[in-house]
């Protein structure tokens, strides 16, 4: 079943092994841009997943150029056999890796995310003896920058980078940093791994400020989200914000009881929603009606979401650890340490660029120049040549 389509004339089709979540939005928007390429995707998956995402399903299903089809092994998608295998650091998943790849003969690995499908990918790639693929790995946000703080993962990290034939990550600190680490290969495009904004999206109307009654709240408190110190200092302008409904969306349980008891002891409007409530059309629908967004955690790469609110108008608050210095151009807020105090005065501030600036002209023609689409497809189908 290795290539069931048949090459354009001339035209050699790529075998593509790539490693990823088959439950995660990103790698479904990442193999949806090779929908018209002449290549054939093997999936092996890099955590464990109740179910494939619905998007990914539909790829599997499309008349596409693309071929898809998942990894032989349906029992690589349960939590006992990664738990397992967590012990035995990827062995057992890698000796499975290894027969697909002898069995499928990609020109190409990719490894998408460094800590589950990379660590997985570099133990599989050590054990090919010959003709080993060209070997690719996609940074996600927290990959280096976050745990390369930990001893054990550093070693991996260098390891895996030692191996890699090519690097792609959104943000150019991550770029640094894995030449801090040893890599010496092929540095691909920089840019968003989400996929890009469709035209529909960046041609649409910007609603003035006058217009936007909300803001809205990345709610997610854990390891890294600080979705709880967004909330104290909303309380904090509870007297000015009178005007405005607090939005917070992708709710953990301890967050929507925090936003339930500021709610009851603050003047404060707040609505929530659990993660998933929302499809994406409604969180686009959300941020083109929202003055100003705020986002806080801990390590991040590019935030996805800090994107959509400047491709629709809502005057980002991020936290600096989203590279904010490579999107921001005056118009929107970095806030550099988490405190309460300093959020807050970052809140005032982005309703003032909000309300007295072009920032969210402005944020709208970075995104256009630097993630749309169009840009993104470009570069990324520069990722596969052979």
């Amino acid at each position: 079943m290795e290539d069931r389509r048949p090459a354009a004339k001339g035209v050699e089709r790529r075998r593509i092994f790539i490693i990823g979540m088959f439950d995660s939005i990103h790698f479904v928007r990442w193999l949806d841009i090779f929908r018209n390429e002449e290549i054939d995707f093997l999936l092996f998956p890099s955590s464990p997943h109740r179910k494939i995402h619905s998007g990914l399903e539909e790829l599997l299903e499309s008349p596409a150029t693309a071929s898809y089809r998942l990894s032989r092994w349906p029992s690589l998608s349960g939590l006992p056999l990664w738990l397992l295998d967590r012990v035995f650091l990827n062995r057992l998943r890698s000796l499975l890796a290894v027969r697909e790849i002898l069995s499928f003969k990609p020109h190409l690995m990719h490894a998408v995310e460094l800590q589950n499908a990379g660590y997985l990918a570099s133990l599989t790639y050590a054990k090919l003896k010959s003709s080993k693929p060209i070997f690719l790995a996609t940074n996600y946000g927290s990959d280096i920058f976050w745990f390369s703080r930990f001893p054990r993962h550093a070693k991996r990290i260098r390891t895996l980078l030692s191996r890699l034939d090519r690097y792609a990550a959104e943000c150019e600190r991550d770029v640094r940093l894995a030449k801090t680490f040893g890599f010496r290969g092929q540095i691909l495009p920089v840019q968003p791994n989400s996929g890009g904004f469709s035209e529909d999206i960046l041609s649409s109307a910007l609603l003035g400020p006058e217009l936007r009654g909300t803001i809205l709240v990345k709610g997610y408190h854990g390891w890294a989200g600080r979705a709880h110190l967004a909330l104290f200092a909303l309380e904090s302008l509870q007297e000015e914000l009178q005007n405005y409904e607090i939005l917070i969306y992708s709710c953990n349980s301890s967050t929507k009881r925090l936003a339930m008891r500021i709610a009851k002891r603050s003047r404060l409007q707040i609505r929530t929603y659990r993660k998933g409530a929302l499809s994406h059309e409604e969180m686009l629908s959300k941020f083109s009606r929202a003055l100003v967004y705020i986002g806080l955690s801990r390590s991040d790469g590019i935030s996805t979401s800090m994107l959509e609110a400047m491709a629709l108008g809502a005057i980002p608050v991020q936290t600096s650890t989203a590279c904010c210095d490579e999107w921001f151009e005056g118009s929107g807020v970095a806030i550099a340490t988490l405190d309460t105090d300093e959020i807050a005065k970052g809140v005032r501030q982005a309703i003032n660029l909000a309300l007295n600036s072009d920032s969210a002209s402005k944020n709208r023609e970075i995104i256009r120049t630097k993630a749309s689409r169009k840009e993104v497809s470009k570069n990324a189908l520069t990722f596969y040549h052979l």
